[in-house]
């Protein structure tokens, strides 16, 4: 199995949270404090890497 990029983890993370929050969204369950933190920091980690990594590509 090839390795994943820090791209590809980048995407994973973010399409992780946006994943989670459609399917509470389409659900109607609320999201406990820390599953909302949780998140949070999945989105900020993938967001900090796809930006290191665009930024590189230029």
């Amino acid at each position: 199995m090839p390795q994943l990029s820090r791209l590809d983890w980048a995407y994973m993370y973010i399409d992780d949270v946006r994943r989670q929050l459609t399917d509470a969204a389409a659900s109607g369950r609320t999201l406990m404090p820390d599953e909302l933190e949780h998140a949070a920091g999945k989105l900020s980690e993938g967001l900090r890497i796809y930006v290191e990594e665009t930024q590189h590509r230029r």
